[in-house]
């Protein structure tokens, strides 16, 4: 990045669910105390991007017009006068869920998530709006990550794209390790497991230590995710077939001695009204067990009260991880834990700004877990 202050700052304007994003030139942002303005070097793209910006997934419940787009990887462009650690030119991961800061009960995800009420919908209208389809992004200093760019960039090889993975592997460690406590030897059923967040999840439960059974309709989806993850001896599938009872039997027929999981993550897609395999996972789940719910549908599901209540069985909703979580992630990819981009067997299709349509599309129709679609706002 060269010195100097940044003279233009392209972005994409969502200004009405009507309209399609407009590539526009916005202000580049101050650096005011308790903030850091970052250049935005690679955002992947969600299969469903497209559907939250047309509006057709109102549980995002976003106020326009904005930038969208959540996390990112980035290079610290300016920090304000309280910044004691983070310095211009660090790379950085930046996440995105932001709590107010005199009532840490009111979250946002910056650029992709309204929060819930009219607190929330302050939140988002304010200092933090706007996402990381632009150049330059103001973001709230606490929620960078300096990363130590001559072990991940130069030692490991990774770039922007590779280093972004860490996002999906950051709300699978919010999911794992701090609703489900997940432990190393337990077992744990996850699904729809297919998708980026399942494969993801598994991945991160078999470097944890803990025994998985990946659950879906498609036999051969299943398969290949099997083969993703290169076939280990802890991880199991389930063919489901909509039929609960033979459902629920055939995952349990899969734990170790047949006696059920600790815990199930329940990670049903946007384009889902409920889970379509919640009230046969949790038939499986044995005492003191936990289930979290980690997905984004509409609508409502059924919970068998008298099970959960003999049972003893914690139901949790997990989104936004902690800082501490994330930290554990960077960590795990630090050393090489966990392997990203070609070291584990991704592939990134990059797009500029103005190739947005292209990689939107893109991503709608070949995304999933270890295939990703970027937008890099900045060249590296």
């Amino acid at each position: 990045m060269g010195s100097g202050i940044p003279i233009k700052n392209q972005a994409l304007w969502l200004s009405s669910f009507d309209k399609p994003l407009e590539l526009i030139e916005l202000p580049v942002p101050d650096a005011t105390p308790g903030s850091a303005v970052v250049q935005v070097l690679n955002t992947v793209v969600f299969p469903y991007a497209d559907d939250i910006h047309q509006g057709r997934l109102p549980v995002f419940n976003l106020s326009l017009p904005l930038v969208p787009h959540p996390s990112h990887i980035g290079r610290v462009q300016a920090v304000g006068s309280d910044a004691v650690f983070a310095k211009p030119g660090d790379l950085i991961f930046f996440s995105a869920p932001v709590f107010a800061r005199d009532d840490p009960n009111v979250s946002i995800i910056q650029g992709h998530h309204g929060g819930e009420g009219p607190q929330g919908r302050k939140l988002m209208q304010g200092e933090w709006r706007d996402g990381a389809l632009q150049q330059y992004q103001k973001v709230p200093l606490e929620n960078i990550y300096v990363l130590n760019e001559e072990r991940l960039c130069r030692q490991l090889g990774y770039t922007p794209a590779d280093l972004h993975e860490i996002s999906f592997y950051s709300i699978a460690a919010g999911a794992l390790c701090e609703a489900a406590q997940l432990q190393a030897g337990e077992t744990i059923c996850l699904g729809p497991a297919t998708g980026t967040y399942g494969g993801i999840t598994s991945d991160l439960a078999l470097s944890l230590g803990a025994n998985v059974i990946a659950i879906g309709r498609n036999e051969d989806n299943l398969a290949r995710l099997a083969k993703q993850l290169g076939n280990p001896e802890r991880f199991s599938y389930v063919v489901m077939t909509g039929d609960d009872k033979a459902d629920a039997a055939a995952i349990r027929k899969a734990t170790p001695d047949g006696r059920g999981v600790e815990v199930y993550n329940d990670w049903a897609s946007g384009s889902l009204i409920g889970s379509p395999y919640f009230s046969a996972a949790i038939q499986t789940v044995r005492p003191e067990g936990r289930v979290v719910l980690s997905g984004a549908p509409s609508g409502t599901i059924a919970l068998p009260y008298t099970l959960i209540m003999h049972q003893n069985i914690k139901i949790i909703g997990k989104v936004i991880v902690s800082r501490s979580g994330i930290d554990m992630i960077i960590r795990m990819v630090t050393l090489g834990l966990l392997k990203l981009g070609k070291h584990g067997g991704s592939t990134h299709s990059v797009y500029s700004l103005d190739q947005h349509h292209a990689a939107f599309q893109e991503a709608k129709e070949k995304s999933g877990f270890r295939v990703y679609t970027d937008i890099a706002p900045n060249p590296w």
